[in-house]
This record gives structure tokens, sequence and C-alpha cells, in this order.
């Protein structure tokens, strides 16, 4: 009666092993990193939404708000008191320690981290919340979210994150209806989210409809998601 393994036998079971381990183990990482900033972006989404309702209290309600501030002092006005000891940075600050890129990998000239008034501040997880008036059209603020903070990669559409916020709508993805002309995804559907023009969704193209996407996927990076 045989007894045990061969030498040769273990060598293939362990080879066979290695070779899945080497094709699933990577597909195990990308999948909880997909999780983990939705999970990120979800909370944090939740918390804005969360300082919004509790302001109403104090202040009334959201469209009697005044949309015209600046984001610094919108934040200071409305909400920085419902934020857990945000930890606030100024621009310059910010524009030293991060580099960041559209999701087809150009460098993001976006007022959203670049304007003067913006204010940016993070949370008690370390993601990183910024607000900044958009006077270009309807009034309202450029929110984003950067699910880690200055850690890379610092990409729209991977782990930041923009919204638009007016006391019309309150908070929203940005290219959801309310958000202002030309960032508007109009007549928007999932396939116009991922192909539909220059913010759209994908690797050739900026990616700031990116949130709308995994809102629209019920807070979900699905497989064709451009990760």
């Amino acid at each position: 009666m045989k007894k045990g393994f061969t030498m040769a036998e273990v060598l293939i079971t362990i080879g066979i092993i290695g070779i899945i381990a080497a094709i699933t183990i990577p597909q195990v990482i990308e999948g909880y990193k997909k999780k983990e900033v939705v999970t990120r972006l979800k909370r944090n989404y939740s918390l804005i939404l969360q300082a919004i309702r509790a302001s109403e209290s104090k202040n009334g309600e959201l469209r009697y708000w005044d949309s015209t501030l600046t984001g610094h002092d919108f934040f200071e006005t409305y909400i920085k008191e419902f934020f857990s000891n945000p930890i606030e940075i100024s621009t310059a600050e910010l524009k030293t320690k991060v580099k960041r890129k559209t999701l087809k990998g150009t460098n993001y000239g976006g007022t959203t981290y670049n304007g003067d008034n913006s204010t940016h501040f993070y949370t008690n997880d370390g993601s990183l919340i910024t607000l900044n008036l958009n006077a270009s059209s309807e009034a309202g603020l450029w929110v984003g979210i950067d699910v880690n903070g200055n850690q890379q990669p610092n990409t729209v559409g991977k782990d930041t994150f923009l919204f638009f916020f007016s006391t019309k709508k309150g908070l929203i993805p940005l290219g959801y209806e309310g958000t202002p002309t030309p960032w508007v995804c109009t007549n928007c559907s999932r396939e116009k989210l991922k192909q539909g023009g220059s913010h759209s969704c994908n690797l050739t193209e900026s990616g700031y409809w990116c949130a709308a996407l995994i809102v629209n996927d019920n807070w979900e990076i699905k497989k064709d998601y451009p990760w």
C-alpha cells in the first residue's frame, strides 16, 4: 500500500497552489481596495449630510442658507461645529503636498482643490473634504472628497470624488441634475456617465462623473468601472 506522497507529487501540488494563489490573491486585494474606497466615500458623504441636517435645526431650512459664501465662510458658518475635531489645511499647503491627477492622467486644474477661497479639512478617518464657492453660474459649492487624504494616488475617480452643493438640491454627485452647466450630465444615463463627454468616468476623460456612477450603481464599484 502506498504511504504518503512522493516528492514530485508534493512539488506539483505546491506549484498548483502557487499558480492559484498568484491568480486569486491580486483579485482579492483589488476587490478589498474597491470596497474600502466605496465605504470611506459613503461614510464621508454621510458625514456631510449629517452636518447639514444638524445645522438646519440651528440655522433654518437649507433653502434659506447663503449659498454665495466662500468655502471657508460656509464651513465656519454652517457645518464646522458638527464635525468632530476637523483638522484644517490651507490650499497653499495642500498644493505643496499633493499633485492631483484626472482619471486620464493629466494634471488636475479644477477650482475645487485649487481655489484660493477653498477650505480643506481632514475627518477622523483621515479623509479630506474640500469646499469651494462656484461663482461662475448657479450659486453653490464644489465639494471634493479624497478618501485617503493626501496619500496616493490622488486621482479623480480613484480616491478623489467630486460633488456639488446647492440650497436647491443639497449635496449631489457632480453630473446629477442640479449640477451647473457645463458639468451637468444632460439627459443622463449610466452609459452617458461612462461615455458622455469630457467629464465621463472612463480612462480617456477627466473622471469628474465617477462619484455619480458609483452612487448610480447603489454605492458599488462594478466590474466595468475604470479602476
